[in-house]
């Protein structure tokens, strides 16, 4: 007799191969899509805390402003949400002003972005570095 095919053990081989190494590839891409969201979160805070900067330098005396005011005096285009792709973040930005060292003609500020998305965090963006907790 001439069997053509393949067993019964064979096939579910087969699948038990092929749905491990599936696992393995959706764990590899769900944690770079994870990766790159955490990167454009944290590029989201630093291109808010420079529009507000501006603003801060068009608008003196102010301390806080809102992700909207940003946006509506076109500081800022928009705040998309980076976990949700129809979602807009909301929050505010407060100056901090930094010690003066004598003799430093010019102050030095921080500005602390709390923003409002699917997942929100606060970063503290110096002039040299930035600093965020866990998103």
């Amino acid at each position: 007799m001439n069997k053509k095919g393949f067993t019964m053990v064979e096939l579910l081989a087969a699948i038990v191969i092929l749905s491990i190494l599936s696992g393995f590839g959706m764990m590899t891409f769900f944690s770079y899509r994870d990766r790159a969201a955490k990167k454009t979160y944290r590029l989201l805070h630093e291109g808010v805390a420079q529009a507000a900067e501006n603003y801060f330098m068009d608008t003196i005396g102010a301390q806080s402003v809102t992700v909207a005011e940003l946006v509506e005096g076109n500081y800022l285009d928009t705040a998309k949400d980076p976990y949700n792709k129809d979602g807009v973040c909301t929050g505010t930005v407060e100056r901090i002003n930094l010690k003066k060292q004598a003799g430093d003609a010019i102050e030095e500020y921080s500005y602390r972005v709390k923003l409002k998305c699917s997942k929100g965090c606060e970063c503290k963006i110096y002039p040299t570095k930035t600093s965020c907790g866990t998103c």
